[in-house]
């Protein structure tokens, strides 16, 4: 486990790397790696870890052989989707094995869509907002497994929607 960890965040490293240097001059480039999983603000509300995490062999899987994911946002009018290896396991890489932290007022912001040779073998979907930070993972049309986000994973995310909200015609 601690060596499928190792890969995904040295995979995750160099795809952020790779993204902010387009982004930024190279003299502006310090990025640090860490594991650590974004802990949501405490409320009043009951937070509770109802689903185990994601099984690891499930996450070798993806790591190994996914080659295409789909995003679907809802409330917005747009999607995108990734089929660059590196892209993909820096995504991957966002999947914290801390089981998620569901409150009950989260609600999906959308669906992800894992897949390998054209078939989808993975989906979830994604909390993401103030203290929603976690996908929960469907199997059979119900969920079964949920992971917080890493703090990568959460970068992603927070700059996919910025970048949105730039966006001619795209709602948020």
């Amino acid at each position: 486990m601690q060596k499928f960890l190792f890969i995904v965040l040295v995979f995750s490293s160099l795809v952020m790397l790779q993204c902010e240097s387009k982004e930024q001059a190279p003299a502006e480039e310090t990025e640090t790696t860490e594991t650590t999983t974004i802990t949501p603000p405490t409320t009043q509300e009951a937070v509770t870890s109802p689903y185990p995490s994601i099984t690891e062999e499930k996450m070798r899987n993806l790591y190994d052989n996914c080659d295409y994911i789909d995003y679907v946002f809802y409330g917005t009018n747009f999607s995108m989707s990734q089929n660059q290896q590196p892209a993909i396991r820096s995504t991957l890489g966002g999947i914290s094995t801390t089981p998620a932290k569901v409150l009950a007022s989260c609600q999906p912001v959308g669906r992800v869509f894992f897949m390998i040779d054209g078939q989808n073998v993975e989906e979830a979907d994604l909390f993401f907002g103030q203290t929603c930070l976690y996908y929960l993972f469907l199997e059979n049309g119900t969920y079964a497994y949920g992971n917080q986000l890493t703090e990568s994973g959460y970068a992603f995310y927070q700059r996919i929607f910025e970048q949105a909200s730039t966006q001619p015609g795209v709602q948020q």
